[in-house]
């Protein structure tokens, strides 16, 4: 039984660092989406959508990174790559490809306000505008994700076959409703996939975070608003 408690006492300490790579990667994450925000939005944007990946990036690099130098303190294995050990090589690697990675994401991005719709595929990518007028259809619907919870669809098609997924953005939530009357306004056709009630369950175990009042939470009541087109101000 001691040996027991000798053993796991080191990975239980290596495993502290990971754990704080996690925390620190969510904080890096919204920052670095806050910062684009800043830089490439304005006072009549509706809705900001970055890609994803840079999302990844932020929160696996970090674990990668420090995984490697716990092995390399370690010094689990003697191998090496251009006269540097393996394990600091990958954690020089995964630093440098994720550095080259999120400079080129920081400028891909979709910029959503009331003049244009501004999308821009990268560093070296020249921008397109689009006008309202090439909104070919808006599409909402929901399918079934990891573990019974619902994922809410929320796409924007525009005449030369481009899709925008809206849901991509971390503020989705809070600013779809104004981008949806906004849409509604321009009489642009919006498809719903309205909630049929042997869904309603899980949609709510979902996103109702009032768990133990019977009101609905903010969240619910925008998906509420964006799949079955209720009117409710937000």
């Amino acid at each position: 039984m001691e040996n027991n408690n000798r053993t796991s006492i080191p990975f239980i300490i290596y495993l502290i660092p990971l754990f704080f790579s996690v925390a620190v990667s969510l904080v890096l994450n919204q920052a670095y989406y806050n910062f684009q925000t800043s830089v490439f939005s304005n006072e009549n944007t509706l809705l900001f959508v970055n890609n994803k990946i840079a999302g990844f990036i932020i929160f696996f690099s970090p674990a990668i990174m420090i995984a490697c130098i716990i092995l390399r303190i370690k010094n689990y294995v003697s191998i090496k790559i251009m006269k540097i050990k393996i394990f600091s090589f990958i954690t020089i690697l995964t630093f440098v490809i994720s550095v080259f990675i999120l400079v080129g994401q920081f400028f891909e991005y979709t910029d959503i306000n009331k003049e244009v719709i501004h999308v821009r595929n990268g560093l070296f990518f020249t921008d397109r505008n689009y006008i309202w007028d090439d909104v070919a259809y808006a599409e909402v619907s929901y399918e079934s994700g990891n573990k019974g919870k619902i994922d809410i669809i929320y796409n924007i098609y525009l005449n030369d076959g481009t899709k925008i997924n809206v849901r991509n953005s971390n503020d989705f939530f809070s600013k779809i409703v104004n981008l949806d009357n906004f849409m509604k306004d321009k009489k642009i056709k919006i498809n719903r996939k309205t909630i049929q009630s042997k869904d309603y369950t899980s949609i709510e175990n979902t996103y109702n975070n009032n768990k133990k009042g019977k009101d609905i939470s903010d969240t619910m009541q925008v998906v509420l608003q964006i799949l079955n087109g209720q009117n409710i101000n937000k």
